[in-house]
């Protein structure tokens, strides 16, 4: 098996400083396009009324976007590799932000259906290239706190993004609030164009590619995978179900329940902050040991589902980790990846997360039905133990490819 478009380089250039105006942009990017994607959960009462349909239909707009992320970010992401990285994400966002205006004016909920899908098109391909483009932009010294700070946008638009959209809504309408989004977006597109730097993938001629299964970074990037995988399956499996589980297994009132959830949402904000620096400081480690903080935030929920102040800590804890672990593993990710498969393992932990979400969503409704809101954070505990022993051993395989890379390096200088 080889690629056909084996990237050896790129033109964007890589500065002493973090190129901070640049990360904030694509920041941006990610939390707009996270706020929308989550938008009809926030609206579902007023697009039911308003389309004429059941609330669970809406809920479907949700549940369709994951599906169609999962079928179209690699092969997307693969067919636009020769083309400039920075069009390629305002190319995305623009789709995005039509198809947003387009939701803004449907006339029915088919119409509506249809734009969502679009969307969640173009919401794939950004996901896939807005990494490998920033991580373009960044030193290996930068590459933690950078793709922090632009992922960190996800956790703010699940903390401020979508609430302040919900709002917008309530006072105006659900429509006003799909095309503020919309034309937010366009500009941010027009932005990317004009002011970040060009990064262009430069194929290797054809003669001179390598069998893709000589590439050493396939192993620790699979296991990374695998783990992302078990992460996603673990998060959704429990998070979707959180109000069961303060309702009924810790017996907290309604209005109790929100400003725990705000809790969460804040310690998310706070591990976004502090991802960069541990990934940076502890590349081995640091994925690792944040997994092994959701391990026991997950099993004090399961444990001790009527101590109050242990839910309410570990909650907190489970927030921290949430904003810290997408960080972590994009950047584990990129420095284990080789040049050529960038894009690709890129594509690949977006799609797999995604296949966790739909995986646990489901799951986790059986669990609970069955056999009750803590049984979701049982299992979660070991899933995620699961998933820190494959990226401890990510960490290893990595690191052994690094020193074989740097040792080939050597070797190289030495002759010349």
């Amino acid at each position: 098996m080889t690629t056909s478009t084996a990237p050896v380089a790129v033109s964007a250039p890589r500065p002493a400083r973090l190129p901070l105006e640049a990360l904030l942009l694509l920041s941006l990017g990610v939390f707009v396009t996270v706020t929308a994607e989550s938008l009809p959960a926030g609206l579902m009462p007023e697009m039911a009324a308003d389309l004429g349909v059941d609330p669970l239909r809406i809920g479907l707009l949700v549940s369709v976007w994951a599906i169609v992320v999962i079928g179209t970010s690699i092969p997307l992401t693969r067919a636009t590799r020769r083309i400039d990285r920075r069009i390629v994400v305002a190319v995305s966002l623009a789709v995005f932000a039509l198809a947003n205006v387009a939701t803004a004016f449907a006339p029915s909920y088919e119409f509506a259906f249809a734009t969502r899908v679009i969307a969640a098109i173009a919401h794939g391909v950004f996901w896939a290239i807005v990494i490998v483009y920033a991580s373009s932009l960044l030193s290996g010294a930068q590459l933690g706190r950078g793709l922090a700070l632009v992922t960190g946008g996800g956790t703010a638009a699940t903390v401020l993004g979508l609430p302040a959209a919900t709002a917008l809504a309530q006072v105006t309408s659900w429509r006003v609030s799909f095309a503020v989004m919309g034309i937010g977006m366009l500009a941010l597109a027009a932005v990317v164009v004009r002011w970040l730097p060009r990064s262009l993938v430069v194929p290797v001629p054809a003669g001179e590619r390598e069998p893709l299964r000589h590439d050493r970074s396939l192993a620790p990037l699979l296991v990374f995978g695998i783990a992302g995988l078990l992460i996603g399956l673990a998060q959704f499996l429990s998070f979707v179900y959180i109000r069961p589980y303060l309702g009924e297994a810790a017996g907290i009132a309604d209005g109790w329940a929100s400003a725990l959830l705000f809790v969460f949402g804040a310690a998310g904000m706070a591990g976004v902050a502090v991802a960069g620096t541990l990934a940076d400081r502890f590349p081995r480690t640091a994925l690792t040991a944040t997994l092994l903080v959701f391990v026991v935030a997950f099993a004090a929920l399961a444990l001790l589902p009527q101590t109050t102040v242990v839910v309410v800590v570990a909650l907190a804890l489970w927030g921290a980790g949430t904003g810290a672990m997408f960080p972590l593993i994009q950047t584990a990710l990129m420095r284990a990846a080789s040049d050529r498969l960038r894009d690709l393992a890129s594509a690949s932990i977006v799609v797999l997360f995604n296949v966790g979400i739909a995986g646990g969503s489901w799951a986790g409704g059986q669990l609970t039905a069955n056999y009750g809101a803590t049984a979701n954070m049982a299992v979660s505990a070991v899933v995620v133990l699961l998933a820190s022993g494959l990226t401890a051993l990510g960490a290893v395989l990595a690191s052994r490819r690094a020193s074989e890379r740097d040792a080939r390096a050597g070797d190289r200088l030495g002759r010349s």
